[in-house]
């Protein structure tokens, strides 16, 4: 395992022309490694390699994975599954390059982005979640587009098309964003071309690379830490396609995961995304949505006017802070029903080890606390209750 969490070394050292940094990349590249230069000068006998043989278990199945380790199908995951594809030819007119982003609204990008507006309106560009599309200055790119979720209401952008989609006024708002130098030209394309692309341009992704980007899904096997214990997701309620990515560039932004004109008690306080639960309801992916300190709901959260399946009480506005669940596991805290409240570092190591509930009683390092549990006096209880109001 520690070969597998260990990808470089750095070594500093001063010479007499200088200080030299080198870099080590993978440095443990054998079993045992040379342990008379690792052993060199230190006085100690090198011991016979014979001595530290791989567990038999290990040997026997081959099945040796990093501490927290990921098994996949080798098998690709479709995106945005039931929404169809159509293309887009899209050029970009300018001398530096412009990047859009996967659930940007395609009717409200750069005015330098040539393209058909019209055909643009109400879609998005058909990419895995959080990731996008650079043009280059000149660049001309035929993208796959799908069709926005949920609500379908476009908000944010250049306010060229907000509101509800609707196609009967479509035309006005392609006159008005041309009318404000938006660059437009209509694409021509056939029935046959257009039937072909839907087929062609279907977004997938190899389950391997959608793991370590979103975390583990439907079917993938975790290792738990070091141990030769092993999960497999039973189920994954986000949504391929729409999951919420946080950072620059990324999904929860205004008008796109992230809702605009909500007031703060109508979204989430904290969303917590993609995260593992492992608990007694099942082994599952979800957002954990948490609100006024409690856990408000969890499946899929976003923002219901462009994203399928959000709940009312999974909402992300501009009032909701993220924190990327990606890679970690969610579980209940633990309970210790025997706690001697000898000193308050004690929380720190409880919640280092998991647990989140400390029952007991004490009244510091006193002789009776270190033999009881109990907190004599109401002055003692009063003290020790001031004693934990800074954690």
């Amino acid at each position: 395992g520690v070969s597998d969490m260990l990808d470089e070394v750095q070594v500093e050292g001063t010479f007499p022309d200088g200080t030299k940094l080198v870099t080590i990349h993978h440095p443990i590249a054998t079993m045992d490694g040379n342990l008379e230069l690792a052993l060199y000068g230190s006085f100690l006998p090198v011991p016979r390699a014979d001595c530290f043989p791989l567990p038999e278990a290990a040997v026997a199945t081959q099945l040796v994975q990093a501490p927290g380790g990921v098994l996949t199908v080798n098998d690709e995951l479709v995106l945005n599954a039931f929404r169809k594809p159509r293309a887009l030819q899209i050029t970009n007119l300018t001398d530096r390059p412009i990047q859009v982003g996967s659930h940007y609204h395609l009717i409200e990008a750069n005015p330098y982005l040539e393209m058909d507006r019209k055909r643009a309106y109400g879609y998005r560009l058909n990419i895995p979640s959080g990731t996008a599309v650079r043009f280059e200055p000149g660049d001309q790119k035929t993208v796959s587009t799908i069709p926005i979720g949920g609500n379908r209401v476009i908000t944010g952008g250049n306010n060229l098309a907000s509101g509800v989609v609707d196609e009967a006024v479509a035309d006005d708002i392609v006159a008005k964003a041309v009318e404000k130098g938006f660059h437009h030209r209509p694409m021509v394309v056939s029935p046959e071309e257009e039937a072909r692309n839907a087929v062609a341009m279907i977004c997938r992704m190899p389950r391997s690379v959608y793991a370590q980007t979103y975390g583990p899904t439907t079917g993938d096997v975790v290792r738990l830490g070091d141990m030769e214990l092993y999960v497999t997701v039973e189920r994954d309620l986000t949504v391929y396609g729409d999951e919420c990515k946080f950072g620059g560039g990324k999904v929860l932004r205004e008008g796109m995961g992230q809702a605009s004109g909500l007031m703060a008690a109508q979204v989430l306080d904290t969303i917590i995304t993609n995260a593992l639960i492992i608990d007694y309801t099942g082994i599952y992916k979800a957002d954990i949505g948490i609100k006024d300190g409690l856990i408000a709901g969890i499946g899929k959260g976003g923002n219901p006017d462009v994203m399928d399946g959000v709940a009312p009480n999974m909402i992300v506005g501009v009032n909701t802070e993220v924190i990327a669940g990606e890679g970690l596991i969610v579980t209940a805290g633990g309970m210790d029903a025997h706690v001697h409240f000898i000193c308050p570092q004690l929380c720190t190591e409880a919640l280092a080890s998991g647990l989140t509930t400390l029952v007991g009683g004490g009244s510091g390092p006193a002789t009776g606390t270190n033999a009881t549990t109990c907190t004599p006096g109401p002055g003692h209880m009063k003290l020790m209750l001031q004693a934990t109001d800074v954690i």
